[in-house]
């Protein structure tokens, strides 16, 4: 993270500056990820005024205009992303687990042991499909279907209408916090030192240095243990997300045409024949009726 994480305020001008980016909120409404990428959290902030007796952060920790405002003493009372919302439990906001996922999946998430959450524009942090690829040392995020490559920390990356039913920018995680292993991995095995100054194609990699040299391996070790989320290289990647039946009905209303697929062109022609039936239904009611019936007696 560097000195500046260690050193410096968590907030500066109430606003959370690029060191802290991924770990540290400024506002109760902020939605977005715990730490580790496993959860979907919200900012945790607090009004130690509230409090009985109140007790609000010593001078040092008051980050914000109101001094009775901050985060969790145990994070030396900066906002951190920890608290449940929307009447969930921490388990329900679990990315790895797959029966958290959306009855209403506008956003195409993916929830699975091997699924984190990361960042994105949408104001809630979501739940990708995310590999660590040892041989390219970049973080790899499947986005419907589609894997995409971050090679430096927050890259951007788009949830159009044509991958997804709703907008906007998804932020790869910070490369370091996700797969802490692609640096120095296993902390060089004890057979060799971690160089974090190490520059990697023009971005910081700090990297093993290994005592033998002889020794070409990431991790000073020609046998590492990968857990599934490591991978050697990007040819085994799968595609874990699976369109329902439910998704090109909804691409009718969200997407335009052009972008509409077979099954969608299908629930068109069947909603428009279904109309067809019911103009024609509540037209037949007010025709006309016949005659009196053969027989029927007249007066």
């Amino acid at each position: 993270m560097g000195c500046e994480f260690v050193s410096e305020p968590c907030i500066v001008s109430e606003s959370v500056p690029e060191y802290g980016r991924g770990y540290f909120c400024s506002s109760s409404g902020t939605r977005g990820c715990s730490a580790d990428h496993t959860h979907k959290l919200a900012c945790s902030m607090i009004d130690y005024s509230l409090r009985y007796p109140p007790n609000p952060p010593p001078p040092a920790f008051q980050y914000f205009s109101d001094p009775n405002v901050g985060g969790p003493r145990q994070a030396d009372f900066c906002p951190v992303f920890g608290s449940t919302y929307g009447g969930n439990e921490a388990s329900e906001l679990d990315c790895r687990v797959s029966g958290n996922s959306p009855s209403l999946n506008l956003y195409s998430e993916v929830f699975g042991k091997d699924s984190m959450c990361v960042e994105t524009s949408t104001g809630e942090g979501r739940c990708y499909p995310v590999q660590c690829i040892y041989d390219e040392r970049v973080v790899k995020i499947q986005i419907r279907g589609e894997w995409e490559s971050c090679d430096y920390d927050f890259q951007e990356k788009s949830l159009s209408s044509t991958t997804g039913f709703l907008g906007g920018t998804v932020y790869c995680p910070r490369l370091s916090s996700a797969c802490p292993d692609l640096f120095c991995p296993k902390n060089c095995a004890g057979a060799g030192i971690c160089n974090f100054d190490s520059i990697v194609n023009d971005t910081l990699r700090p990297s093993c240095e290994c005592f033998d040299e002889t020794d070409t391996s990431l991790g000073c070790s020609n046998t590492i243990t990968n857990d599934g989320k490591y991978l050697q290289d990007s040819s085994n990647l799968k595609n874990s997300y699976s369109e329902t039946w439910l998704d090109p009905l909804l691409a009718i209303f969200i997407d335009d045409p052009e972008y509409w697929s077979d099954a969608s062109w299908g629930w068109a022609a069947a909603l428009f024949t279904l109309l067809l039936l019911l103009v024609f239904c509540i037209c037949s009611s007010f025709w006309p009726t016949g005659g009196n019936s053969k027989g029927q007696r007249k007066r």
